[in-house]
C-alpha cells in the first residue's frame, strides 16, 4: 500500500463519519455540558497526560509541540497546567477543527493552535520546539526511525521528548480487534517497550525517565465499566457506533497482557 493510501486509511478511522458538523454546532452551544470523556483520547485521560507531565520540568512560556494532538484535550492540559504554549498537529483535519472550537470555548486560543499535518513529515523549521509531547500516536506508524529523528530534527539541543505510548506485550498472542487506533491488524505498528527505547534512543535522544505503565493502564479501564451511552458529546461521536467494541478490546489485550503502556522522557542531546 503506498504511503498516501495508507494516510488515507488512518485519517478514514478516525475521522468522525459525517458528524464533525454536529460536534462543532455542539461545541458553539454555551448551554451544553461537554465533559472530558470528550477530548481526552488515550488511556487513563487526563490523569495519565498528569502522571507525564509531573516527569517533565520546562519553565512557563516554553513552546512545545503535541503530535498526535487529536481533539486538543492534553494541549489545554499543559497549557493551562503549565503556561507553556503548545502547537498542536495531526494528521485528521476534523480533529483540528474540533481542538480548536473546543480551544475556543475555553478561551485558549491565544495559549493553543492546532493544524494538520503528517508526523514523519513536519511542517516545522529545525530547531523550533522546547520540546515534543506524544500520546498514544506512535500505534499507527510504521517508520518508526524516521518519527523520532523528525521529532528530534525540531527540537532544540537540550530540548525534551515526553512519550506515553501502548507496546506490545509479554503474551505474543495476537490482538483482539478493533482497537482504538485500528480496526485491523494491517494498521496496527506495535513495538515492544525494549524496541521503543532503542528506536527513540537511535535517533538521537538520551532516556531520562523511563516508566512501566502497564498495571496503571490494565488498572484503569479495568475500572471504567460497561460503555454507557453519553448524555453529552464524547469520543463515541467521534469514533463511531463501534467505539464500546473497541475500548472492550482494548481492556481484555490488556488484561490478557498482550498490550503494555511506556511513559518515558527523553533528552536531545545532538
Amino acid at each position: 500500500m503506498s504511503t498516501g493510501s495508507v494516510t488515507t486509511a488512518i485519517r478514514g478511522h478516525y475521522e468522525s463519519q459525517g458528524s464533525a458538523d454536529q460536534l462543532l454546532a455542539d461545541i458553539d452551544d454555551p448551554d451544553l455540558n461537554i465533559g472530558p470523556a470528550l477530548d481526552q483520547f488515550h488511556v487513563g485521560g487526563a490523569k495519565a497526560t498528569h502522571r507525564l507531565l509531573a516527569e517533565v520540568e520546562l519553565p512557563a512560556g516554553s513552546h512545545v509541540l503535541d503530535v498526535g494532538s487529536g481533539l486538543g484535550g492534553p494541549a489545554r492540559l499543559l497549557a493551562g497546567s503549565r503556561k507553556w504554549r503548545v502547537t498542536g498537529i495531526d494528521l485528521s483535519p476534523e480533529f483540528c477543527r474540533i481542538a480548536t472550537a473546543l480551544s475556543v470555548r475555553a478561551d485558549m486560543t491565544a495559549q493553543t493552535a492546532f493544524s494538520a499535518g503528517d508526523a514523519v513529515r513536519l511542517p516545522f523549521p529545525d530547531g523550533v520546539f522546547d520540546a515534543v509531547w506524544t500520546e498514544h500516536v506512535a500505534m499507527n506508524i510504521g517508520a518508526r526511525d524516521d518519527l523520532y529523528r523528525e521529532l528530534a530534527r525540531v527540537v532544540r539541543r537540550g530540548g525534551l521528548l515526553a512519550i506515553y505510548d501502548v507496546v506490545a506485550g509479554e503474551n505474543t498472542t495476537p490482538l483482539t480487534f478493533p482497537v482504538p487506533w485500528a480496526r485491523d491488524a494491517e494498521h496496527s505498528h506495535l513495538v515492544t517497550a525494549e524496541m521503543l527505547r532503542e528506536r527513540v534512543s537511535g535517533a538521537g535522544w538520551v532516556a531520562r525517565v523511563w516508566n512501566d505503565e502497564s498495571i496503571f493502564a490494565r488498572d484503569w479501564l479495568a475500572n471504567m465499566g460497561a460503555p454507557k451511552a453519553p448524555a453529552g458529546p464524547s469520543l463515541r461521536h467521534v469514533m463511531g457506533d463501534d467505539f464500546p467494541a473497541m475500548t472492550g478490546n482494548l481492556r481484555d489485550n490488556f488484561a490478557d497482557g498482550r498490550l503494555g503502556a511506556v511513559q518515558a522522557v527523553f533528552e536531545k542531546n545532538t
